[in-house]
Parts: structure tokens; sequence; C-alpha cells
């Protein structure tokens, strides 16, 4: 079985999210939920679990063996249970009114829900991570949203909220101004959702998912010329540079900054694939001083002073 970016695997009493789309030598993933007597997750046969950042999955105790560049990478034969968001949905929806709600309101084929409803661990407050497969698809649900949140159907999110659980260190306004344009986040009866792209199996990116060699930390500025992958993992800003062929950013934190024509400015690491010269940012999910920003955004709405005074 083929997987994909947001399908998430059991591996012993442990459950991994995938990241990416390409398997051959493992299954590259996160470790996001783990046994724990004082957890605040229960599954459907009462044992406690707890959710893991980044660092903390990086740190624990097990499967430390198949860490490597900073994620998993699982023999296939250790998969003890497949779980994909598109073919769950349906018995999702069942026992879980929230999503059903939102599957009803978006209305779309080739649609799914990923994160801890996905696996039976929802946390009294957990958010829904509602999945998209293709582009088409996916484009048009961030237009119901804006057109939802227009008539009312629909609440902005809580940016706040949003903005303590990422830890962005971004001044507040800056982080606000991207987000609300995006579209691909929003409340409905009192959830928050998300709005995730996964590509469909016709879906092909040019850019490596491999890791390159690492040149040091750089910030450049550029113009967007190519914004058809800026919501993909990773998220892809294909740029006018003289050295950097696009920006990358593995984070949610940074997917839908700019769009082509804006200016940018990225700082992260340069990384040489194949000759080619990337900008890597967000190589944690919780970033700290890496970024994306459109200049041009930040200009339109007065911003740019504010922005200059935390970098400075």
């Amino acid at each position: 079985m083929k997987l994909r970016l947001r399908d998430f695997i059991k591996v012993e009493d442990c459950y991994f999210s995938v990241v990416g789309y390409e398997h051959s030598d493992g299954i590259r993933c996160l470790l996001r939920y783990v046994p724990d007597p004082s957890g605040d997750r229960v599954d459907l046969n009462g044992k406690r679990y707890r959710k893991l950042t980044h660092s903390e999955s990086l740190s624990f105790g097990r499967f430390r063996e198949f860490v490597r560049d900073g994620i998993f990478v699982i023999p296939h034969a250790r998969v003890e249970r497949i779980f994909k968001p598109d073919e769950l949905l349906h018995d999702i929806c069942k026992r879980d009114s929230v999503v059903r709600r939102i599957a009803e309101f978006f209305n779309m084929p080739k649609m799914g829900v990923t994160g801890s409803r996905l696996i039976g661990l929802k946390g009294e407050s957990s958010d829904v991570d509602f999945v998209v497969y293709g582009k088409r698809w996916f484009d048009l649900g961030r237009e119901k949203i804006r057109k939802g949140i227009k008539s009312k159907i629909l609440q902005e999110c809580d940016y706040e909220y949003v903005y303590k659980k990422r830890r962005v260190t971004l001044p507040f306004d800056v982080f606000v101004a991207h987000e609300r344009r995006k579209n691909n986040r929003a409340i409905l009866d009192g959830t928050m959702f998300d709005l995730l792209y996964v590509r469909d199996h016709d879906e092909k990116s040019p850019i490596p998912e491999r890791k390159g060699k690492k040149l040091g930390i750089k910030t450049i500025r550029a113009k967007v010329i190519d914004d058809s992958l800026i919501f993909d993992y990773p998220a892809c800003y294909i740029v006018e540079h003289s050295e950097i062929k696009a920006v990358l950013s593995f984070t949610h934190t940074f997917v839908g900054q700019a769009f082509e024509g804006e200016t940018i400015e990225a700082k992260g690491i340069v990384e040489e694939i194949d000759g080619e010269r990337y900008l890597i940012v967000g190589t944690l999910r919780e970033t700290e001083e890496e970024y994306v920003v459109s200049l041009t955004l930040l200009e339109s709405l007065d911003l740019l002073d504010e922005f200059r005074s935390w970098i400075s």
C-alpha cells in the first residue's frame, strides 16, 4: 500500500505521522503519540497516551535507532497498522459529529481527516486536521472557507491560540497578516480546523525530499516566480535569485506565506542537492529564528517597521 503525507502508522503501541511521499527505504515519519499513564489522551481500550513535540520525539527512549536527519525512518516490516485519512473518514464521521459537520461543509471528493481524530486519540480541545487530496480540490476548499467566513457560516480562527500553539517568534501582527489571507483555517460550530493539502496520486513535485549538504545559515530577499507548490510538503517558493533556486519549508507555519510576484525575505539553512541550492526554513516543527515573510504584504499593511525591529 502506497503511503502519503499525513497518513499515520502504528508501531508496537506508538503512533507516527507520515511525512513526505518517498518511502522506498523506510517510512519517513515523526513520533507523535506514546503511552503514558498520566497522559491526557485515552484510546478506545482505555489506554492513556500523550502527544510529543518534535524535539521530545527525537529524545524519546524508544526507536532511536531509526532516527535519521531529524525524522524517523521506520522499516516497513515494523508497521502493525496503517491509518489513511480518506479511507477512514466515513467511519470517523459515524462516531465524531464535529468531523461529520466539517465534511458536510466541504462536501468534496478526495478528502479525509488526520491527526488525533484519525487514530482515536482526540483530546477535549483537539482541532480538526482536515485533508484534501489534489490541488484542484484544495484550492476549492480554500475558496469555500473564504466564502464561509464572509457569510458568517464560519468564524475566523483564534490567531492568538495558533500563535502560541506553534510557538511562532515573528511579531504577532506580522503572523496574523500572513495567516488571514491563506484561507486554510477557520472555526465551525466552536471547533477550529485546518485545511491541509496532500498531493493526489497523479501529482508530482520537482523538489527533492532528501537532505542535502549544509552550507550555512543565510538570509535572502527574492521575488517569487512560481507559487504552485506553496501549500505542499515541503512548501516551495521558487524564486528569482542568483544563488538559491527555491525556499523550502517543512513546517506548516510557513506554508502559503507569499504568492507569485511578491518579494519575500527568508532566513534558514542553505543546502545543496544535485548541484542546486535551496534555502531550508523550519528545520524543526517548532521554529525559532527561521522565517519566510512577504515584504510586499508587510509594506501594504504598514508592518515593515515592526518586522525590522524584530530582526534587528
